[in-house]
């Protein structure tokens, strides 16, 4: 090796140029024929065709690049992990998963037999151990849950994901206690349907997306919640879907509609979450200030589901609207109607910013008032208004302006309720 510290030793005054050659010059000269045949190869496989899948296949490296370059950094969390620095008496497991006895009467002072991987015996025909080799790891025992919860014959798994499906379109499960298939939990009041759902969901890709799509165009779905007087008295609560239920939307869902007829829904999907709040004091007791965030804050305009939520200090907007509290399991949320719900969708401070940002869009989109107002109508609502309606709303914008009248829309039962 040379020593690359200035003039002096520098490769051309460390070395003398000799280097030793081998004996047979047909060896090398070998060799070369074949790096040359090589190259002469190479060319001929590079097609237009494949060059042209190389560049494809080169920008679509860039552009996966450039999404992970956006991802914002990584932070400190506190996780649950098999390999780190030992540190006292923490020691790193590697994988390997630690011995859990079951304890006598609980007492932790009184170990029994070894806990061993596997499931409550609750069903018939099917074992409740996993077929495990001596060496597992952490992780063979979670991909042995992973495949008992997910297989083709497990009697809950499918059942459930299209009996919660069914509840979001139409308010109530085919099985109401939708947290509950046990003994405790209610009968299905369509069972065949509930099966068959299942087995259509489970042999056809299990894709989310096209288990909605058989749902909202099927003729159930597709009727109108137009009250009959013979029928409710069969079946007032509509349990047998003679007509489809009146259903609100969800606090999320409320903000959502808000956010896109105002034009500012920022769809992008993925990435870190936003605050509703300013937080304040959070190196000691953290205040979850809802009341000053500003909501023409570009960051918090995407979907609701992506908001951080304060499970011991719930966002009071969402709060009023019935939006679920986040600290425990609600397998159906509560649907009210009060004066507060509609005070908040004519006075808070979001509702009162999206209206301003409404009425700009409106302005920028028609020229005359009439047109502004019958656009926002319909966005609204989805309809063509009526000629009565038109008119009344038109005379309102002249008097307090077209935001006002957007505060005015948000609060039609039209918008908040799905028919």
């Amino acid at each position: 090796t040379s020593i690359e510290q200035g003039e002096r030793w520098g490769k051309q005054n460390a070395t003398d140029g000799i280097w030793p050659l081998p004996m047979d010059v047909s060896k090398t000269q070998q060799r070369a024929s074949l790096l040359l045949r090589a190259e002469v190869e190479l060319k001929k496989a590079r097609t237009p065709e494949r060059v042209k899948r190389l560049s494809e296949l080169a920008k679509l490296v860039k552009d996966a690049q450039a999404a992970l370059d956006a991802q914002p950094a990584g932070r400190m969390v506190y996780a649950a992990a098999t390999e780190f620095n030992p540190r006292g008496g923490f020691q790193p497991t590697k994988g390997k998963p630690r011995q859990i006895n079951v304890l006598y009467r609980g007492d932790i002072l009184k170990p029994g037999d070894p806990a061993i991987p596997g499931t409550i015996p609750v069903f018939a025909n099917s074992a409740d151990t996993f077929q495990l080799p001596e060496d597992h790891t952490e992780g063979d025992r979670r991909a042995a849950l992973a495949h008992w919860l997910t297989r083709n014959d497990h009697p809950l798994t499918w059942r459930s994901i299209v009996n919660r499906i069914w509840q979001y379109h139409f308010g109530r499960g085919i099985v109401n206690s939708s947290n509950d298939f046990g003994r405790m939990g209610e009968l299905p009041t369509h069972p065949r349907l509930l099966d068959w759902l299942a087995a259509e969901f489970r042999d056809n890709g299990q894709s989310i997306k096209d288990l909605h799509r058989l749902i909202v165009s099927s003729s159930t779905y597709r009727q109108a919640a137009t009250h009959n007087e013979k029928n409710a008295t069969i079946d007032g609560g509509n349990r047998f879907l003679w007509r489809m239920n009146r259903r609100r939307l969800s606090a999320e869902e409320i903000r959502d509609s808000i956010l896109m007829v105002s034009g500012r829904l920022d769809n992008r999907m993925g990435g870190e979450g936003y605050y509703l709040f300013e937080l304040e004091r959070p190196e000691h007791s953290p205040h979850y200030e809802y009341h000053k965030h500003d909501p023409r804050d570009v960051k918090s305009h995407r979907r609701s589901i992506y908001r951080f939520i304060v499970r011991s200090q719930p966002d009071p907007f969402m709060t009023a609207l019935d939006c679920a509290d986040s600290s425990q399991s609600t397998p159906t949320r509560d649907e009210t109607i009060t004066s507060i719900q509609a005070l908040a969708l004519l006075n808070n401070k979001f509702n009162l910013a999206m209206a301003e940002y409404f009425a700009e869009d409106l302005q920028q989109s028609e020229q005359d008032l009439t047109s502004q107002v019958k656009l926002a109508f319909e966005r609204i609502t989805g309809r063509t208004p009526a000629v009565n309606d038109l008119e009344a709303l038109v005379q309102y914008a002249q008097q307090h302006d077209l935001a006002n009248v957007c505060r005015l829309l948000y609060n039609l039962n039209e918008f908040v309720y799905v028919d």
